[in-house]
């Protein structure tokens, strides 16, 4: 049988006053977090310390979390959750990265609260989503400590908690780079949009190039008639090649630009990106792929 705390109306309280305190002046005043219910409840799944509903306003604490963790952190941590900015959450939810990035960030800026002081001598443990790895080898949280370090932490706040668009648009652009570089139907769609004009082969040749650089295989989805080629993998080693020695190239002339053009988790950083590459690829890009006559 394991000790665990009993947790309490005041760990609640004392977990929204820390994330108040260190952060309230990047929260707006009229955050819904404000008039979020909060409980100590048995109303949570089994296992889980604490919990935020986004769409019934309510955080919950289970009465009995385990020794190694403190209930105000726990509180403190899903708060952070209810703070975190609609728009901010928004403009990352549909992106397959959101979870890492969500409960990553979160964990990490949990963990730059005051640690609340404890009865025993038991050190507290590290939050679970240290163990959660991306595929560049990155913990979710150590992920998140990285965009930090990239934007700052007054860019990170105001994107976070704030909701600042251009904020927003860097977090999303230091994400770019740092979470793992993969296909996306998502982004094939933003493609076909950004080339309806023109430029729509070079930025499908591109795209396919940035995958290649990445290590990442083509993709075997339809090319919505960007290419010659019904498929990205139809694509001729040769031709892939090629694709990818000019996609390097881009990426060297346009830095952080050419990584959010492909791979921002936030759609409208990713459509700005995309406009601006397409208008390098117009003036550099040689096509790789011959049309069929």
């Amino acid at each position: 049988m394991s000790l665990q705390h009993r947790s309490s109306q005041n760990d609640l309280d004392q977990g929204n006053r820390t994330v108040l305190e260190r952060y309230g002046a990047y929260i707006p005043k009229d955050s819904n977090c404000f008039k979020a219910k909060a409980d100590v409840t048995h109303d949570i799944p089994s296992g889980v310390a604490g919990q935020w509903n986004v769409k019934t306003r309510q955080v919950k604490l289970n009465p009995n979390i385990a020794l190694e963790s403190h209930p105000a952190e726990v509180a403190g941590h899903e708060f952070i959750h209810c703070y975190t900015h609609p728009e901010f959450r928004g403009r990352h939810i549909d992106h397959r990265h959101w979870k890492a990035l969500n409960e990553g960030l979160t964990t990490h800026l949990t963990e730059k609260l005051p640690t609340p002081k404890r009865l025993l001598p038991i050190p507290l443990a590290k939050d679970p989503y240290h163990g959660f790895k991306l595929a560049t080898g990155d913990s979710w949280p150590a992920a998140a400590k990285r965009i930090e370090g990239a934007v700052g932490e007054d860019t990170l706040l105001k994107a976070f908690f704030g909701g600042d668009d251009d904020a927003i648009s860097e977090v999303a652009k230091a994400a770019a780079q740092i979470y793992p570089r993969l296909a996306s139907s998502r982004t094939e769609q933003e493609l076909y949009r950004a080339g309806m004009m023109r430029g729509s082969q070079q930025l499908a040749e591109c795209y396919a190039g940035a995958l290649l650089a990445s290590g990442q295989p083509l993709p075997k989805s339809w090319s919505r008639n960007m290419l010659p080629v019904f498929s990205f993998s139809d694509m001729q080693p040769e031709q892939a090649k090629k694709a990818q020695l000019q996609a390097e190239q881009s990426h060297e002339r346009m830095g952080i630009i050419f990584d959010a053009a492909f791979f921002s988790p936030d759609l409208k950083t990713q459509r700005q990106a995309l406009g601006m590459l397409r208008e390098d690829l117009l003036m550099h890009w040689e096509n790789v792929v011959p049309d069929k006559g």
